[in-house]
């Protein structure tokens, strides 16, 4: 087992472990958020026909050569109704947005340039250029055309698409099966009052909101007491699931069994620590071919864990098409902690500044392990390098924006 390692090297090993989850055909609009797992190519042409992008009048552009000039109304269009005559010279025909163009027209006239002249003529104060405002037929989509590919999240833009081309059934990546395990004897539900050294297990739904998050399935939520015969009645409880996350137990405090009594039960492990502030006490290995992750009990430290190491592996196991969140420049606007020799990420806010580079950021305040607060406030993770010495106001920084 590899110990203390770098940062990169640790992901590296994690991503490595992920083996693809299998498909489901879903309704389009249960799919937001969901992974897909097919190419989409469009059967259809879009727009379906040529179409106004305005209101207003379409005409023969050779009739407004020079313009004001009057021209007779010969037909009224609205949305959703075809018209089969044709335009002759000397007309025009009032047509609203999304109505099919008509034959012996070339451009639409926008409303606000023209001029009515009683119920039966209309003034064009401005010339047209060929085609204006007028949507034609296959300019975005013809058939054949590959629309999606597979690996992309489906967003509301993308619900769209599906509804445009009427595809109402599609086949997604199935949702990885998580079990999250909060291990301590200290810990009580959320919905109970604590005793005398005791506090409410805030990491096991925080991990099972950041899986939804991330388009995980938190099958499993349980609680393991610091002893090894509950720690092994719980992991028992878990060998259904594509991936394990513990949340404490992992250190090296006399009642961390949980490493101990995964080597009983068989586990191998990769790695244990990385070099990194929080999360030091990172451990990563297999139960039964299962990725086993051990995150630290801090919530600060389990959170970021979770971003860093267990949403990319997620969105692997899912085939997604990006993996890693891009990193971006930012200037500091303020002093924040680091050590030399460890990979620190730190909480971040972002703001826009008038001038180079565009974005600033400053941390949350205390940046300590336990203060899930720090969290709550931050949009971003600074990534500062293990080898940089100091952050101090004014430095050039990395971060990486968070979803929420």
């Amino acid at each position: 087992m590899r110990t203390f390692i770098s940062f990169d090297e640790a992901r590296q090993i994690v991503l490595q472990s992920a083996v693809r989850t299998g498909t489901e055909t879903v309704s389009f609009d249960q799919a937001l958020g969901r992974t897909l797992a097919q190419h989409i190519v469009s059967q259809d042409t879009v727009p379906p026909f040529d179409n106004s992008a305005m209101d207003g009048f379409a005409v023969r552009r050779a009739d407004t050569a020079e313009t004001p000039v009057r021209l007779e109304i010969a037909a009224d269009i609205p949305a959703g109704i075809e018209f089969t005559g044709t335009i002759e010279g000397g007309q025009a025909a009032r047509i609203m947005t999304g109505a099919p163009v008509p034959d012996g027209t070339d451009a639409v006239v926008p409303v606000e340039k023209t001029r009515m002249d009683g119920d039966t003529g209309v003034w064009i104060d401005e010339t047209p250029r060929k085609s204006a405002h007028i949507r034609r037929a296959g300019e975005e989509l013809i058939e054949g055309d590959l629309v999606l590919e597979s690996g992309l999240v489906v967003t509301p833009p993308v619900i769209g698409v599906f509804a445009t081309l009427g595809i109402t059934k599609l086949m997604v990546s199935a949702a990885p099966r998580v079990a999250i395990i909060s291990t301590g004897d200290e810990l009580v539900a959320p919905h109970k009052k604590p005793g005398p050294g005791q506090i409410r297990n805030s990491n096991g739904p925080a991990l099972a909101a950041q899986t939804l998050s991330a388009g995980g399935n938190p099958c499993r939520i349980l609680h393991a007491l610091d002893n090894p015969a509950d720690i092994r009645r719980v992991i028992s409880k878990a060998q259904d699931v594509d991936l394990i996350v513990f949340s404490g137990g992992v250190s090296m405090g006399e009642y961390d069994y949980v490493r101990t009594e995964l080597d009983n039960m068989g586990a191998r492990w990769e790695f244990w620590k990385v070099r990194q502030r929080p999360g030091k006490p990172l451990a990563f290995g297999y139960l039964n071919d299962i990725p086993v992750i051990g995150l630290p009990g801090n919530p600060v430290s389990s959170s970021i864990c979770f971003e860093e190491y267990v949403r990319p592996l997620l969105a692997q196991m899912m085939g997604r098409a990006n993996v890693i969140r891009p990193l971006e420049p930012a200037l500091l606007t303020m002093d924040t902690p680091k050590v030399e020799a460890l990979y620190t990420f730190a909480r971040g806010v972002l703001a826009v500044s008038a001038g180079r580079p565009k974005l600033t950021v400053s941390i949350t305040g205390n940046q300590a392990s336990n203060r899930i607060t720090s969290m709550v406030h931050a949009d971003c993770i600074l990534h500062l390098p293990e080898g940089l010495a100091e952050a101090p106001a004014g430095s050039h920084v990395m971060i990486e924006r968070l979803e929420w």
